[in-house]
């Protein structure tokens, strides 16, 4: 009796390991399907449709939502609470003009266990095992409790007013509440689960024009060279201790992106200097104080200049909760490691998501070759992101 139990354990393991194996297929087709879109933002080239077609043959209400020309695709299935979103954008960057690509940059390839090809990590890898890992959840538990939903667009990684913004402007107005939301960015350091992001830093633009007076240099009394007269203000941004770190928090940095003068010749200083400034900073700073700081000295060294402000987003925190529970939960489980909590990175449209869901986290794979030549990424670590998003849905959706 006890050996037949044991061969009936054994065939129900060889049955499982099929079904994973078979998933992990079909989101790898899923996964190269995406990339062959050369869907450079904001172009979609299709990828809302084809996702969009999936997730209504698996009783998916789907919306498109589409401004202009972006793409977006609300899609949701299932009612009452909790109500889980996963996000992502379906648009890349371009794959560089001198970028040296191994293969071309929209054909996918996989070799040595990688997928290659522009969005493998950044993030219609990430799209891939989402959609599969619901496909895969739908089946076993249709009647499942709560809601998921799909936010996707394809105006993440350009200006990205008409994309998120537009979905979030859309549900908030219609009075639509989100539980939880989670993110496909890259967030992997060295192994899936190592690191999540927990908010992001707020971000502000700002262009200063430095006016002076053209003349020869072979007379500098009759002149007034705004490169000269901008020295003391980049030292002052750039060294400035702007606030202290906190736990999840660094300190605000400032950064200089751009120089620019033209006066035409080597033997004429120019009339103007363009400064362009971008800061990352904390909840203990705001854009209000930075502001001011800036316009501030500028006054105090007596420089005439015209200054350009872009706040492009706000910091964000998702304190504990059940999502972090649970993901934090489901990490240590399936990956066996405990996830650091960071805010790095640049920003992602979780900053347009956090206005109407009650937590955001980031949870995707590596980010070590995102935005360059050959990008890429591990399938064994797509899959396993797979199976950690069908782990999470049942910890959220099976109490």
């Amino acid at each position: 009796m006890l050996k037949q139990t044991t061969v009936i354990t054994d065939q129900t393991t060889n049955l499982h390991s099929k079904i994973e194996l078979n998933y992990q297929s079909i989101m790898l087709e899923l996964a190269q399907y995406l990339i062959r879109k050369p869907s450079i933002t904001p172009s979609d080239q299709g990828c809302c449709d084809l996702i969009g077609e999936r997730l209504e043959s698996i009783g998916f209400k789907l919306e498109f939502l589409n401004k202009n020309r972006v793409s977006n695709l609300w899609a949701k299935r299932g009612g009452g609470h909790p109500v889980v979103v996963f996000a992502g954008h379906t648009d890349v960057v371009p794959p560089g003009q001198n970028a040296k690509w191994d293969t071309p940059a929209f054909i996918p390839v996989i070799k040595d266990g990688f997928l290659y090809g522009r969005g493998a990590s950044d993030m219609k890898g990430s799209l891939a095992a989402m959609v599969v890992a619901v496909e895969q959840f739908v089946t076993l538990y249709p009647q499942h409790q709560g809601a998921i939903g799909f936010m996707l667009t394809s105006d993440e990684e350009g200006i990205a007013l008409e994309g998120t913004k537009h979905i979030v402007d859309t549900l908030l107005a219609r009075n639509e509440a989100i539980d939880c939301a989670i993110v496909g960015e890259p967030t992997t350091e060295l192994k899936l689960g190592d690191s999540i992001r927990i908010g992001r830093r707020g971000s502000v633009n700002c262009k200063i024009t430095l006016h002076g007076k053209q003349g020869h240099v072979g007379y500098p009394e009759q002149l007034i060279n705004p490169i000269h007269k901008s020295s003391r203000l980049i030292h002052k941004l750039a060294s400035k201790r702007w606030d202290m770190p906190s736990r999840f928090f660094p300190s605000t940095s400032c950064q200089l992106v751009k120089v620019h003068s033209e006066s035409g010749a080597m033997n004429v200083t120019p009339a103007d200097l363009e400064l362009c400034f971008n800061f990352r900073y904390s909840p203990k700073n705001s854009f209000s104080k930075i502001k001011a700081y800036v316009e501030k000295k500028i006054i105090k060294y007596g420089l005439k200049a015209d200054i350009e402000w872009d706040h492009e987003a706000e910091p964000y925190l998702t304190k504990r909760g059940f999502l972090r529970k649970s993901l934090q939960k489901t990490i240590q489980k399936e990956c066996g490691l405990k996830p650091k909590l960071t805010t790095g990175g640049g920003i992602s449209d979780g900053r347009f998501i956090k206005q109407i869901a009650k937590q955001v986290i980031e949870i995707g794979p590596s980010n070590k070759t995102i935005h360059q030549a050959n990008e890429r990424v591990s399938i064994a670590e797509l899959d396993q992101l797979r199976h950690l998003y069908f782990k999470l849905l049942e910890d959220l959706l099976l109490k």
